[in-house]
């Protein structure tokens, strides 16, 4: 992976610094991206209100004459859509900082190190997950506990960038977001009338879905909580012990939660599979 994130282009610099209102002088990372993160929440909430005018102007009586249940699950995975298009673009600038790059030589920068662009990542990634946190609150009895603890535990992990702690790892765990358009699309395809998606399509975004959850979500998830772990394990002391605790629980119990959703995704595929067999038989 060195080897393809050299190429990288690096960013260390926020430019939306300057549209913050107040303080003039921060004195720690939260002050300084305050206005970011809240801009975040209320794009992506924005971005949930409009969903329901653009789809009902896209998909017409397809979307309009969806329960109001599922209308609200569509318009959140429209924002998840969004959101994970943006996450892969922003990420990708931070991936050849010498923070991460170095992290070998030089654990400390790679838990403690900072920079106004990681800030930037942090609080656009802080305010999704915020406004996240609220839909799993607001509509808790559609997502459930499962959802609301990822939602908390994405939020908790990501703010802690801004003490600044673990910010070069953004990036890593941002990764996730490559299984997420899958997922999506995977969705839509299950809910939406049959014809709307081609087949042929919906199969081939089946695999890619299997592929990219684990590929990213189990393998890459477990290995780099091993590799963050043990930069943390470098630095004990710097900071307080509650910080890599609660950080490493966390990610872990994220990790687990993403292989029950990955053996769900699997079992789900055995049915459908091996289903439409027994029905060709009958046939």
């Amino acid at each position: 992976m060195s080897f393809i994130t050299s190429h990288f282009p690096v960013f260390t610099e926020d430019p939306f610094l300057s549209l913050r209102p107040f303080p003039e002088h921060p004195t720690n990372f939260l002050e300084e991206h305050w206005h970011e993160v809240l801009a975040s929440f209320l794009f992506y909430f924005t971005a949930q209100l409009l969903s329901a005018p653009f789809s009902t102007a896209y998909f017409g009586k397809t979307y309009t004459q969806l329960p109001h249940k599922t209308k609200v699950n569509f318009d959140i995975h429209v924002v998840s859509m969004v959101q994970c298009v943006i996450s892969i673009g922003i990420l990708i600038p931070m991936w050849n900082h010498s923070h991460w790059q170095n992290r070998v030589e030089d654990p400390f920068s790679s838990i403690l190190g900072a920079s106004n662009y990681g800030g930037f990542v942090a609080a656009l990634t802080i305010g999704y997950f915020l406004w996240d946190l609220y839909v799993c609150v607001r509509w808790y009895s559609l997502f459930g506990l499962g959802f609301l603890f990822h939602g908390f535990a994405a939020f908790y992990v990501f703010s802690c960038s801004l003490i600044p702690y673990c910010q070069p790892w953004i990036p890593a765990f941002l990764l996730f977001e490559l299984s997420t358009p899958f997922v999506n699309i995977n969705w839509f395809a299950s809910r939406l009338p049959a014809g709307t998606f081609n087949d042929t399509f919906v199969i081939v975004n089946g695999l890619g879905l299997l592929i990219t959850f684990f590929s990213v979500r189990i393998a890459w998830g477990f290995y780099a909580a091993f590799m963050v772990a043990t930069d943390m394990f470098a630095v004990f002391g710097k900071t307080h012990w509650f910080l890599p605790v609660t950080i490493l629980g966390l990610n872990l119990m994220l990790d687990s939660l993403n292989v029950f959703w990955f053996y769900k995704m699997v079992m789900i595929a055995k049915k459908k599979i091996f289903g439409k067999s027994h029905h060709k038989k009958l046939e």
